[in-house]
């Protein structure tokens, strides 16, 4: 016998205007950024996406990273919200759970950037910590662009099973895996100096936050 599993109906409209929005600014990103957003799409891959940046002079803070940074917060609060209304049925789903969501996304990112800077600088680690937060960036911004057909099936498509979150979270976390490894192995010399206190980094900003949200999403 099949059992009935009451779930929340998600209002598509305001979702629909989202991944509209989402679709408009990586057309402008890819219209103002030809080239580099071309060499972004393959830049776990290849050196030139880093190379050209780094003969501009540009800091890891620039008009691209930040329209691209934009698309990735909307994708991963989009997410976020199916998630957390599939979840706890109980939740009101309506867009100012959504703006609940994205303004604690931008206070946590932003919080955990200004601790980032004050440790590093407390450490004396703050160029390897600008070269982990290049990939880092870019990384997430790339995940964020693969996490937008994700989230069109998530909102369109009804589904029952919890085992769909917890693989694109497993998914997410071996892509995490995937580029810290890609990291070790093109900067090794670099990070080995300061190994113990890169570790600590890890360990404290980039593994913990996010445990304590994911047990706070499946409580």
């Amino acid at each position: 016998m099949f059992q009935t599993v009451e779930r929340t109906v998600i209002s598509k409209d305001w979702l629909t205007l989202l991944f509209l929005v989402t679709l408009c600014l990586l057309v402008v990103t890819r219209f103002v950024f030809r080239k580099k957003f071309g060499l972004f799409l393959v830049f776990l891959f290849s050196n030139k996406y880093q190379n050209l940046t780094e003969s501009k002079q540009e800091a890891i803070i620039n008009g691209f990273t930040t329209l691209l940074f934009v698309v990735q917060l909307i994708s991963f609060s989009i997410f976020a919200y199916v998630a957390l209304t599939f979840f706890h049925p109980q939740l009101v789903s309506t867009p100012l759970l959504f703006v609940k969501i994205i303004s604690f996304m931008v206070f946590f990112i932003l919080i955990k950037y200004i601790i980032e800077k004050i440790i590093a600088v407390i450490l004396d680690i703050e160029s390897y910590i600008n070269t982990y937060n290049f990939h880092k960036i870019n990384a997430r911004n790339l995940f964020g662009l693969l996490l937008i057909p994700i989230n069109l099936v998530l909102v369109y498509y009804d589904y029952e099973n919890k085992i769909v979150f917890f693989s694109i979270f497993f998914t997410f976390l071996s892509y995490n895996l995937i580029v810290l490894f890609l990291l070790l192995k093109n900067y090794q010399k670099l990070i080995i100096s300061k190994l113990f206190y890169f570790i600590l980094y890890l360990c404290a900003l980039e593994i913990a936050p996010y445990l304590v949200i994911y047990k706070f999403l499946i409580k």
